[in-house]
């Protein structure tokens, strides 16, 4: 049953904590209905210098990710794009006048113009032991910022967890 609870609590924690993010409304007052762990969860996640580290993180683990494609497939595939005009008959228009049986009669077709991306893609050979070695950095990179991502969010936490609700808005507000 208090298993059962904690659950619970954890998620509306969760929820709460989703709608508030969603609108980006946080009030003294919202402060005040979380518990303080989800005010530090709330502080914490949106610390700038958090968000940069977790930035680097995830441009880190989609490096290493095109970096390990690259080394399955033996070749990168570089892409050239270009806009070009491209430009499709449209509507055709008349228009009439005359007097009698003297008509004369002048269309004209309008053209739709558009522009679209045109895009080719050429394989390039690449230095095996070269992207070998750019993995093993973006690798060191990324745990790098991971650790440090997870020392300034313990670091906050510790700090902000403690503080009354009013306090933890003021120090979210002026971050």
């Amino acid at each position: 049953m208090k298993t059962q609870m904690i659950n619970n609590t954890k998620y509306f924690a969760v929820i709460f904590a989703s709608i508030i993010s969603m609108c980006g409304c946080a009030t003294v007052d919202t402060f005040q209905k979380m518990h303080s762990y989800e005010r530090a969860q709330y502080v914490c996640s949106r610390d700038s210098y958090y968000e940069r580290l977790r930035n680097d993180e995830t441009s880190q683990e989609a490096r290493i990710n095109d970096i390990s494609s690259a080394l399955a497939r033996g070749y990168r595939v570089h892409k050239s794009c270009n806009t070009v005009k491209v430009e499709k008959p449209g509507t055709v228009s008349c228009t009439s006048n005359g007097v009698g049986t003297r008509i004369n009669t002048d269309c004209k077709q309008n053209t739709n113009t558009t522009y679209e991306n045109v895009c080719t893609e050429t394989p390039v050979s690449i230095d095996a032991n070269l992207e070998r070695g750019n993995l093993k950095v973006s690798r060191d990179l990324m745990e790098r910022a991971k650790i440090e991502k997870n020392n300034i969010y313990s670091l906050c936490y510790s700090l902000v967890e403690p503080m009354s609700a009013e306090q933890a808005f003021s120090y979210y507000k002026n971050k």
